[in-house]
């Protein structure tokens, strides 16, 4: 065999090999994922969530997190089952993305065919079995209203509706230099189990300043221990945060909890009056 014919023989079985791929490489489906929407039964509070983002597996395979709304390809085809788990921003932070494991998973059947685009609405609630130790809506008399700085002029009031969030009123705090600190806590003891599942703090809220929120521990041999480590920065239109107090809770182990909330006058804005809105605080955990 020649060298012209060597070289030959070999481009064939090249493209012969090329076309074999070619002709075994699949062609994908799609899945439009839109946002979540959230129900909520008598007891659970408000349904308004941030579910961002969303863990996909399609027959059993895993195809990743994404930020919602996302478009997927996915390399099944035929009848194939479809399981999306619902996800929030841990901590406010943009970066930090988590699946919320007190939610109801997803799930639901297509039959995915190559090119085409399947759109999935995805529905979720809250898992059944869950304790709501801790539920806020502020409309009408609240119980964060227990005074821890000595300061009768820094109370958690109640706001206007035209101010709320939803409903008739949210919590209002207001801030001055002449009265600028604030140290409210709830009322009622609220007993917290340890646990290996997630102890979620939601809440809605916007503001002019940072505050902290969190528990007082209390324990009998021990007194009480401030555990206000949920740092919130301010923000001028309504946002919804989660911070998950599993590992704190746990560590302290107390006999019950109190939900807390604290906030300092910032002498460097030019805002003489400083205000927060808050609404929609629940405590859940299993």
């Amino acid at each position: 065999m020649t060298l012209n014919q060597s070289i030959s023989a070999f481009l064939l079985l090249f493209v012969g090999f090329s076309s074999c791929d070619r002709e075994e490489e699949k062609i994908p489906s799609y899945l439009y994922i839109d946002q979540f929407s959230f129900s909520v039964r008598p007891g659970e509070g408000s349904a308004n969530q941030r579910l961002s983002d969303a863990w996909l597996y399609v027959s059993n395979t895993y195809y990743g997190a994404y930020e919602l709304p996302a478009w997927i390809p996915v390399l099944e085809e035929g009848l194939s089952d479809i399981l999306i788990l619902p996800g929030y921003r841990q901590n406010g932070a943009i970066t930090n993305a988590f699946k919320y494991s007190l939610l109801n998973p997803y799930t639901t059947k297509i039959n995915l065919e190559p090119k085409k685009t399947d759109t999935i609405r995805p529905t979720t609630s809250y898992q059944d079995g869950l304790k709501f130790s801790t539920l806020e809506d502020f409309n009408g008399n609240h119980l964060l209203s227990k005074d821890r700085d000595g300061d009768q002029e820094t109370q958690v009031l109640l706001s206007t509706t035209q101010e709320a969030f939803e409903g008739s009123n949210s919590g209002l705090i207001e801030l001055t230099s002449a009265h600028p600190a604030i140290s409210a806590e709830y009322v009622i003891d609220t007993k917290i189990p340890q646990s290996g599942d997630p102890i979620i703090l939601e809440f809605n809220y916007k503001s002019d300043i940072p505050f902290s929120i969190g528990f007082i521990a209390y324990k009998d041999a021990q007194g009480s221990q401030s555990l206000l480590n949920a740092g919130v920065l301010p923000n001028k239109d309504w946002t919804k945060l989660y911070f998950d107090f599993r590992e704190i809770l746990n560590n302290a182990n107390s006999d019950f909890y109190h939900l807390a909330i604290a906030a300092n006058f910032r002498s460097d804005t030019a805002k003489s009056v400083q205000r927060i809105l808050i609404d929609n605080i629940k405590v859940i955990h299993r």
